[in-house]
């Protein structure tokens, strides 16, 4: 993972992660597990979105359902949770896209970029349709230097769109620029890109279907959470697994007790997350700005810090509050300093 931040100071880091990351396009990705569904003796339908009367006769007629998805009308089945939702409006608008022409950086892995008060480019490197590409997505604080970029319909001229990034990483991410070959640097396809805007949001995590049924909320369906972090998909992942061993380990019915216990219990694996990507999404706390201070000139503290991002409550404590952020740089250079 290679960090860059450009503000009244900059700092640059490089951490090593503590296992392999994978990045593959979740159109290949998803469409692999729902064949391995099938496979394994289970139903895929195909059906135009679902609304809230869909969810009340799909809930008639199964033991419990669990709803993963959260656009359009399923927004109503869920309500917003105030007390976990500090967000009115989106922090960020977004803009990324699929390219070629990217060189993986040295050692290969994910390159941020941060410009404090103006957003986030962030180039990891994806396996999609053409092989290994690079996915460079833009986070541009509203109003800020990054938000024209976001604005048009980009999938109209891609052409277009691939020149404005490209400008927009030369000026605030020159070592990405440094990867870039001209003549190859595009879109791989007109559809490879995406734009929008999210809320981040926690909403209540299950709801009465009637006749005794009830939903449960997982992934974008109870919580949507900025990419800045990247943790979206993974905590959606990680609720998915312990929903499966609290369904396997059940005895009895999966009425409202059930749902609220295990919503809560979910919940412990989801705070740390969402405090820790809440807090990114602000003015850089002086503990943080302490910590990449220190990730950027010692090499044990970086690998530390990096390692956290497959461990979201270490993270989360490690940087909630200064006196543990100054426990965590020294256990680092103490502990791997014996090595």
């Amino acid at each position: 993972m290679h960090m860059r931040i450009d503000g009244e100071q900059s700092l640059a880091l490089r951490g090593a992660l503590p296992r392999p990351a994978s990045s593959v396009d979740f159109r290949m990705y998803l469409a692999g597990l729902l064949e391995s569904v099938i496979g394994r003796g289970g139903t895929v339908v195909q059906s135009r979105p679902v609304d809230g009367r869909d969810l009340a006769d799909l809930a008639a007629n199964h033991d419990l359902l669990i709803v993963a998805a959260g656009r359009g009308e399923l927004q109503q089945v869920f309500p917003r949770d105030p007390a976990r939702s500090p967000f009115r409006a989106a922090p960020r608008v977004l803009v990324g896209g699929l390219f070629q022409g990217v060189a993986p950086p040295e050692p290969p892995g994910m390159s941020m970029n941060m410009v404090p008060g103006v957003g986030e480019i962030h180039a990891p490197t994806f396996h999609s349709f053409d092989g290994r590409v690079t996915a460079v997505l833009i986070e541009a604080v509203p109003g800020g230097a990054f938000q024209p970029v976001t604005g048009p319909e980009h999938r109209d001229d891609p052409e277009l769109f691939a020149k404005r990034v490209l400008d927009l990483i030369t000026t605030y991410a020159p070592s990405l620029r440094e990867r870039v070959d001209d003549t190859e640097f595009g879109l791989t396809r007109p559809i490879d890109v995406t734009q929008g805007a999210l809320v981040p949001t926690v909403r209540r995590g299950w709801a009465e279907m009637g006749e005794g049924r009830h939903a449960l909320a997982i992934g974008d369906a109870w919580i949507v959470n900025d990419p800045l972090t990247a943790q979206g998909a993974n905590l959606g992942s990680a609720q998915a697994f312990q929903v499966a061993q609290a369904l396997a380990s059940h005895r009895g019915a999966f009425d409202a007790n059930f749902c609220m216990a295990l919503s809560e219990k979910l919940w412990e694996t989801a705070q740390p997350v969402v405090d820790w990507t809440n807090m990114f999404l602000g003015a850089p706390a002086p503990q943080v700005l302490s910590l990449l201070t220190a990730a950027s000139s010692d090499q044990r503290v970086a690998d530390a810090f990096i390692a956290n991002m497959d461990d979201p409550p270490a993270m989360w404590h490690s940087i909630s509050m200064p006196e543990h952020t100054a426990a965590f740089i020294e256990a680092a250079q103490s502990t791997r300093s014996k090595q």
